[in-house]
């Protein structure tokens, strides 16, 4: 709680872009701002998971033993392809977690996921977060498909991709976003030379983009880490994207403490 409001943090996906979420964490502590929710979607969640669980402490911990360097350090799990490196980031949120459950978590948190067969978002907070967290990261086409109890998951980005009215649900009174996802714009000519794999992933960029704006209407206030023209796929360059989310967020952060206290 921060004078007398109940906190919530939204944290949107964006694959190795999530990292930049780091700096908006930061930066909320820097300012004596106690997060008392926190929702997360795709890496969102799994950078809220470590923070939920321990604080900035653990997050910093699981950014440094895990993430930081990542593909440098796991060249050996690219070449077995993408299954090698999910296992890699659960299995690291295992050691951190040690076998918490939901409740046993510092801060209240949640996650969402798709479910495969209802086509339905879901929220997640009972049972195993780690397992939790691994089905809101199931990027379609990349990782397969999670179970969690009977049911199958993908990745929460597909159906909510900023969770800012979630974490109001969750018991927020006021909810702060932070919001990933841009598109860069293109010439007309460099457009018309993408090939077919290129412009579905550009659609996707796009639909994530315009899913995310709609949710930032549920935020009182919404960080917009600065991550350009970095991609979702830049995993060697996460040192980079934190380092350019601490910038930005430093930058946004200076307007809310004032809405806070109105």
């Amino acid at each position: 709680m921060f004078n007398g409001k109940k906190i919530g943090l939204a944290l949107s996906g964006g694959g190795a872009l999530g990292v930049a979420h780091i700096g908006v964490i930061e930066e909320l502590e820097k300012n004596g701002v106690k997060i008392d929710f926190v929702c997360g979607t795709s890496s969102g969640a799994i950078i809220g998971l470590p923070y939920a669980a321990g604080g900035l402490d653990m997050l910093h911990k699981f950014y440094d033993d895990a993430l930081a360097n990542f593909a440098q350090k796991n060249r050996f799990l690219f070449a077995k392809g993408p299954d090698a490196a999910f296992k890699y980031i659960e299995e690291s949120l295992q050691k951190l977690c040690a076998g918490k459950d939901f409740s046993g978590l510092k801060t209240s948190f949640a996650c969402c996921a798709t479910n495969l067969a209802t086509g339905e978002m879901e929220i997640l907070d009972k049972g195993d977060p780690v397992r939790a967290v691994m089905a809101s990261s199931a990027y379609p086409g990349v990782f397969a498909a999670q179970k969690v109890g009977n049911d199958f998951y993908i990745d929460g980005g597909v159906t909510r991709n900023l969770p800012a009215a979630e974490v109001r649900a969750m018991g927020a009174e006021f909810v702060i976003g932070s919001s990933i996802y841009s598109v860069n714009r293109y010439a007309a000519d460099f457009a018309g030379k993408m090939n077919r794999f290129e412009v579905a992933a550009r659609a996707l960029d796009i639909y994530e983009k315009e899913l995310s704006r709609f949710e930032e209407k549920y935020c009182d206030f919404c960080f917009k880490p600065a991550v350009r023209p970095l991609k979702w796929f830049d995993f060697f360059k996460m040192n980079e994207i934190v380092a350019q989310g601490r910038q930005n967020a430093a930058k946004e952060a200076a307007g809310i403490l004032s809405l806070i206290n109105k």
